[in-house]
């Protein structure tokens, strides 16, 4: 374990990442290779574009790390503001790409790229800078903040993304906790945050449906219940110990997309419980070791983007885990550095490179 009079990296939260992402690869291949056979006539189609997103992952998240105060702070305006753009031109003809029945992606000439995943990093720094900004007063940032969360949301609800919309407020309020702000502000933005909840859900009648589907998949079995049940069946025919590597049966196009937000079921099936817990012990070690860094983070802005950074990887991963084994809702959200998806890996592997950087800085590594 890294201590504070041990100047280095968390080799701990390095070898977490660097083991999640080559176990990523390595289940991309295997539960992608039906649908991409079918779909593309080539087995290994996304295993590759993982591996050349994974590469350019680790370049660009090599970066970042290396990029001292002054440098990222230069960043966190632009980003934000560019972030927010990308969120609502999805919407612009010939710019976005309809999946699912919903515009989240850009398409960027053969490669598409889902903004919330750029928004949710410089979403973390520009809060942080915020917050840690000693010339303002505190109504001031909090005004700011609610008005820049207010666009982002609004930005992911007009893509119908309820998942990412849920992981802003998250971030949101973990901000407002750790910079102090009153309770009454605090609990009425948590009411206004479950009101809002509660009206995305009534005015789309396919997000009553997924509710619906996941109280009960088998009334509707054919239906809205279809993929809540497939991944149920997916998990738990995998038993203690699985059925074996490259065994599964779902991926042959019963689960919709075995690859990306429904991999983990293909990991319980494969793998098993244990296979599962392995993966869950993965962000568990994120979780416990981004809190330390933050702990141990004697600046505040990297004690804010610590824990920011944070919970933006592993909230996204028990949204994601939580929809496999049926506790929440169907949200299309993937799972960090492990299912297939270029902006997922990409992003996922910069918010670990600045979390190497945050804990190089609080263990006493040079700036």
């Amino acid at each position: 374990m890294a201590s504070k009079s041990r100047p280095g990296v968390d080799y701990m939260l390095f070898i977490t990442c660097v083991m999640l992402m080559l176990f990523g690869i390595l289940m991309v291949y295997d539960a992608s290779s039906a649908f991409a056979s079918e779909t593309t006539g080539d087995s290994a189609y996304f295993f590759k574009r993982q591996v050349v997103w994974a590469v350019l992952g680790i370049i660009t998240g090599f970066y970042f790390y290396t990029r001292d105060d002054r440098q990222l702070d230069k960043m966190i305006v632009p980003g934000i503001i560019v972030a927010i753009v990308l969120l609502f031109a999805v919407h612009v003809p010939g710019l976005g790409r309809r999946v699912g029945g919903a515009k989240r992606w850009l398409r960027l000439g053969p490669f598409s790229f889902q903004p919330f995943e750029l928004a949710k990093i410089f979403y973390v720094l520009y809060m942080s800078k915020l917050f840690t900004d000693d010339n303002s007063p505190l109504m001031k940032k909090i005004t700011r903040s609610a008005m820049v969360t207010a666009i982002v949301a609004l930005g992911l609800i007009f893509q119908k993304d309820l998942g990412g919309t849920a992981i802003i407020m998250l971030l949101y309020f973990a901000m407002l906790l750790m910079a102090g702000v009153p309770v009454w502000f605090f609990g009425g933005a948590l009411a206004a945050a479950v009101g809002l909840v509660v009206l995305l859900i009534k005015v789309e009648p396919y997000r009553m449906q997924r509710m619906l589907a996941f109280t009960d998949p088998w009334k509707d079995f054919y239906g809205s219940g279809w993929q809540v049940a497939q991944s149920l069946i997916s998990v738990g025919s995998g038993g203690i110990l699985g059925v074996g590597f490259s065994n599964s049966q779902q991926k042959f196009l019963y689960l919709p997309t075995p690859h990306t937000d429904y991999i983990f079921s293909i990991i319980g099936e494969e793998l098993g419980l244990w296979g599962a817990i392995l993966v869950i012990f993965g962000f568990f070690m994120i979780l416990s070791r981004g809190i330390f860094i933050a702990i141990n983070s004697k600046d505040k802005f990297y004690k804010f983007m610590a824990v920011g950074l944070t919970l933006a990887i592993t909230s996204q991963a028990v949204i994601n885990i939580g929809v496999a084994i049926g506790i929440m809702p169907s949200k299309g959200t993937t799972l960090p550095f492990i299912s297939a998806g270029g902006s997922s890996l990409l992003i996922t592997c910069i918010a670990a490179a600045l979390l190497l950087s945050a804990s190089r800085k609080a263990y006493g590594g040079n700036n």
